[in-house]
């Protein structure tokens, strides 16, 4: 109230079940007014009627010029009725968000100015009713005091609404930088605290049209609801729930479903009911999202200090509103904006969580672009890099390889964890005993060591030194090493062989060299605990040149040849595609296979011309036959090397879109040895593919270096059993057995399976017994130029 001596005032209320006339209220004034401060009514959510009787005298001979300011713009109707000191009405004014004809200021601020003449008295009454929050707090003011109140206030919200649009900026603009829908779900969260607190503050009439705001006034719980929901979802998506997925992130994600659902429920109830309802859901919010955070503490997700910070002044402040509105907490000036005080603080320590987690998730990036992210070891990239400044300084190195011999035999028996625990279990040992050596570190400020390579090697990087110097502490080495390893209740009795690369200038190819090293290692018969040496200056053999010379002219020219082999259907005998197989007439007299033209291809660097050259020939020779083969695929193989060829699904869908043949149409045939060239990379590659639409193949099954657990990482459509089991399934149970599991497990996966090497009844007969999908081999058909495989094709057809 007023703080003034000269003005008197005397105050009473009343509270009614529902709208009353005016002169019913002054007859009966007696009866069910009572003596008391506005602090002291009784305010609740529901639909009734409260009065305030204020008796003003101004005890000076003075004019006065005062300020009833009702403190708070939801009001529905807010009536004033002044009477002069014969009780007579000499005034009505009407306020609240029902009204159209007020001023901004009227709807912000409701207020009714009273000028007193000196020693005048008059009487008050104000008449209140609303659907949802009904406690008006009132205060008194001098003219001035009032103006200079809302000078502050107008500051207040300019700087409040002036941070939280420059972080809504700001994040939206990361959002469309980084694309991380984190930024986009907490610009919502800011817009939705800016608008509540445009409703329950009134600056909102400040900031959209007038009947925008009043739209929203009559839809207040819904910008409740939105900030509950939006707390919630960038809780989830801040601590990274949608990537876990786990129980917790089901259940909070139940509980996000819930609040929508009351969100739109509340649209079409009354705000009396609603208010309380939302309330109601708050402490189910907190407890959740306490919970997401303690969970994501305890499993040592310590960088988001900042976000849990961010909580204290949220709850503190968010408790007040409800605890100021059922007069637990007395109205103040620091009550009244509490929540305000507390946003602005609780979006700066957000703003500095998001920040916080930028940096944690370059930090991220960094690491996931350095290591491996199934072993966690350093990748091929960082031992490339380091290999590169030593040569740009001069500096003479060597690089050691090591490999635990059987380990690609263990890949079929071990699942994917335990083969990476294997992995880095060698590679801690490996890192514990190379101090002798004095190795370089392989990445700036940091210790590690050790790097891994393809196919479980693991390579390091120390001085050169001549051959019969190094060579006795390289022995030293391998001695050292633990030839025992505990994998639940199997014991692992480990052997090691090394590979040395020397004294590499920058004229020489690192990869190549390191993959020779690794294919060396890992089809070695020598002994164990044995070093052998890459000759880095041997080169290719005049004839292996000149056979690559004519390789790529007999590329150009067209010289080579596609072959078809068809797959069939082994329960039907329909044809459902066929096997695209490369063949150089010029070289075939001279034994000179496919798997000879891929070997020269690689060591040459053509293969990626190759790949794409078949591609594009097969996808030739496919619109060639135009509807005919419109239900018929072709496989094409393709190498470890073509993963890394540039925008390659790029370059396939250019293909498929030039001679207008559908996706479906190709397939891609990958060998397991390719699933550890390049993890990453080739993921990328095959979810890229089946956005195209073009299905993926894991050929040769069973040769390489995975286990069907790990092949699961990869979305292949479709699995071929390497001819090497099937040849010799009728005499070999053992062969039998492989095939028939390999089978099953791969249909309980969703996976299609084709035999390679079916050439009799008898194999046949076998694989349809074990439900087999589809067969390949001689006993349908050998390879065979397009126009043969046409006519083959056909008279198959008319056959069956």
């Amino acid at each position: 109230m007023l703080d003034s001596s000269d003005i008197d005032i005397t105050q009473s209320f009343a509270v009614l079940p529902e709208p009353t006339r005016l002169d019913k209220v002054v007859a009966q004034s007696q009866e069910i007014f009572q003596t008391g401060s506005w602090e002291q009514v009784p305010w609740r959510f529901g639909n009734q009627e409260y009065w305030l009787k204020l008796n003003i005298k101004n005890q000076s001979n003075n004019a006065r010029a005062l300020v009833l300011r009702f403190d708070n713009p939801m009001l529905d109707k807010l009536t004033i009725y002044r009477f002069n000191h014969t009780n007579t009405l000499e005034e009505i004014k009407h306020l609240g968000d029902l009204q159209t004809d007020l001023s901004r200021l009227e709807y912000a601020m409701p207020h009714y100015n009273l000028l007193l003449s000196g020693s005048e008295s008059q009487q008050i009454l104000v008449a209140i009713h609303t659907s949802g929050i009904s406690k008006t707090p009132l205060t008194i003011h001098e003219l001035g005091a009032f103006e200079q109140l809302n000078r502050n206030a107008f500051s207040l919200w300019g700087v409040f609404v002036g941070v939280l649009l420059m972080t809504a900026v700001y994040n939206l603009i990361l959002y469309f930088s980084i694309r991380d829908r984190v930024y986009l779900v907490y610009v919502g969260y800011i817009l939705s605290v800016m608008i509540l607190l445009g409703i329950v503050l009134g600056y909102g009439f400040y900031l959209w049209p007038v009947h925008w705001q009043l739209y929203f006034h009559h839809q207040v719980i819904i910008s409740n609801y939105a900030i509950a929901i939006t707390t919630l979802g960038f809780c989830i998506m801040f601590l990274r729930y949608h990537k876990d997925k786990d129980s917790a992130y089901r259940i909070a994600v139940r509980y996000l479903q819930l609040l929508i659902i009351l969100c739109f429920i509340s649209i079409f109830i009354p705000e009396n009911y609603a208010a309380p309802l939302f309330f109601t859901t708050m402490p189910g919010l907190y407890i959740i999202c306490f919970w997401l955070i303690y969970k994501k503490l305890k499993s040592g997700f310590r960088w988001a200090k900042f976000y849990i910070l961010s909580w204290l002044p949220l709850v503190c402040s968010a408790a007040v509103q409800p605890l100021e509105l059922t007069g637990v907490l007395q109205y103040s000036y620091l009550t009244r904006h509490a929540f305000l005080f507390g946003s602005l603080l609780e979006i700066a320590l957000m703003a500095l969580a998001l920040a916080d987690r930028v940096r944690y998730q370059r930090k991220q990036a960094l690491y996931h672009a350095t290591h491996n992210n199934d072993s966690g070891l350093l990748n091929y990239t960082t031992l490339s890099q380091r290999v590169e400044s030593l040569q740009k300084r001069n500096r003479p190195f060597s690089i050691g390889i090591i490999y635990m011999r059987s380990f690609g035999g263990l890949q079929s028996v071990l699942n994917v964890e335990q083969s990476n625990n294997l992995l880095r279990n060698v590679a801690n040992n490996l890192a514990d005993n190379v101090d002798e050596l004095n190795c370089f570190n392989v990445v700036h400020h940091s210790d590690e060591k050790i790097v891994e390579l393809s196919g479980g090697c693991l390579a390091f990087i120390f001085p050169y030194h001549a051959r019969s110097v190094i060579n006795q502490k390289l022995l030293h080495l391998l001695a050292r090493l633990d030839t025992q390893f505990e994998i639940d209740t199997l014991t692992l009795h480990a052997e090691y062989q090394m590979a040395v690369i020397e004294s590499l200038s920058p004229d020489h190819s690192v990869k190549q060299l390191v993959e020779q090293a690794c294919h060396n290692l890992q089809k070695s018969t020598m002994l164990h605990s044995s070093v052998q040496y890459i000759d880095h200056n041997e080169e290719p053999k005049p004839n292996q040149l000149a056979l690559a010379a004519k390789l790529q002219q007999a590329m150009n020219k067209g010289e080579l040849r596609i072959f078809y082999q068809p797959q069939v259907d082994l329960d039907t005998l329909q044809v459902s595609g066929a096997e695209a197989l490369l063949r150089w007439p010029e070289q075939q007299h001279r034994h000179f296979t496919v798997e000879h033209i891929i070997q020269l291809a690689e060591q040459v660097g053509l293969i990626n011309d190759l790949t794409l050259w078949v591609i594009n020939t097969v996808c030739q020779d496919i619109a060639a036959q135009g509807d005919a083969w419109r239900s018929h695929s072709v496989s094409v193989n393709i190498s470890a090397k073509d993963i890394h060829i540039d925008d390659f699904a790029q370059k396939l869908a250019d293909m498929l879109n030039y001679h207008d043949i559908a996706p479906s149409q190709i397939k891609l045939e990958l060998t397991e040895s390719a699933l550890v060239d390049d993890i990453q990379a080739l993921k990328a590659l095959i979810v890229r593919l089946a956005e195209l639409g073009v299905r993926v193949v894991l050929d040769d099954y069973g040769t390489g270096y995975s286990s069907l657990e790990y092949v699961l990482e990869y979305a292949f459509c479709e699995l071929k059993i390497d001819k090497h089991f099937v040849l010799s399934m009728a005499q070999s149970t053992h062969h039998q057995a492989i095939v028939r599991t390999t089978i099953n497990m791969a249909h309980n996966l969703g996976l299609l399976v084709t035999a390679e090497g079916v050439e009799t009844q008898e194999v046949a007969a076998l694989l349809r017994e074990y439900r087999a999908d589809k067969g390949q081999g001689y006993l349908f058909a050998k390879p065979m130029p397009l126009n043969d495989y046409q006519h083959w094709l056909a008279h198959h057809r008319s056959q069956h």
